[in-house]
């Protein structure tokens, strides 16, 4: 579903340029789940502009289906780091706010009351965000950007303001979310945790400039629950080889 084709990029400014990114080469197969790890500044989020169409490579491509990206599409959804839910909008009105931009029909915003009541959040609809916690807030979220019915997800890092406890609840719902509605995603993260519980594969990135560093296939953990992949023996065989990798102990 997704390529990208030894793509690079490198930030002008009048004083200097800087290579954020070089060479990044992967694929997506449609019904993936995949995550992005790295360590700050290696260009994670920066590729998930780049596939959202807000900004351009100076070398290589991003192809969706084929077709080249070159701007913001409605066949991607954006679920950023916060919850950017609207406090003086009740819940209904800040999920179907796409919608409403978008100038949307009947049939989806019939959708989105469907997405919001089989995900148990139809009844605190005429609620503020504010009345949520912060776990019901990025549910609500993700269903925001669900009903406008992008195929590809992209999770910047969407579960890093939660609290620990929270964040891998909430992480597994959301997994569990789009694995049900059969979407595609790609996750940024920092959590190495997360990633091995929730992803199909892991592509770890090195910085200066960012580049992929490896990427591991899941296939023996794919189809185990994140509880189960917990007491798996690979899921500690990966996170050492992945802990090393990033450096986090100071070599690799």
């Amino acid at each position: 579903m997704l390529k990208l084709e030894h793509v690079g990029l490198i930030y002008q400014t009048p004083e200097m340029e800087k290579e954020a990114v070089r060479d990044i080469c992967f694929e997506i197969e449609e019904g993936e789940f995949v995550s992005l790890v790295g360590p700050s500044g290696c260009g994670k989020s920066t590729i998930l502009y780049m596939i959202a169409g807000l900004e351009h490579p100076t070398t290589g491509r991003i192809l969706l289906k084929g077709t080249p990206i070159s701007a913001p599409s409605a066949e991607i959804g954006y679920m950023p780091q916060q919850d950017q839910l609207f406090p003086w909008r009740n819940i209904f009105s800040n999920v179907t706010l796409g919608l409403e931009i978008q100038k949307k029909g009947k049939r989806y915003y019939d959708r989105a009351r469907e997405l919001m009541d089989k995900y148990g959040v139809l009844d605190v609809a005429s609620m503020t965000p504010a009345q949520l916690s912060g776990g019901m807030r990025q549910r609500c979220s993700l269903i925001r950007t669900l009903v406008t019915d992008p195929e590809f997800l992209l999770l910047d890092e969407s579960f890093s303001a939660l609290d620990y406890q929270t964040r891998i609840a909430v992480s597994i719902d959301t997994r569990d979310i789009i694995k049900s509605e059969h979407k595609t995603a790609l996750l940024v993260t920092h959590d190495i945790s997360e990633s091995l519980m929730l992803s199909d594969r892991i592509i770890v990135m090195d910085k200066n400039p960012g580049k992929i560093y490896a990427i591991h296939d899941l296939t023996q953990m794919k189809d185990l629950t994140p509880e189960q992949r917990l007491e798996h023996p690979e899921y500690q065989v990966l996170l050492k080889k992945i802990w090393k990798e990033l450096g986090i102990n100071g070599q690799k």
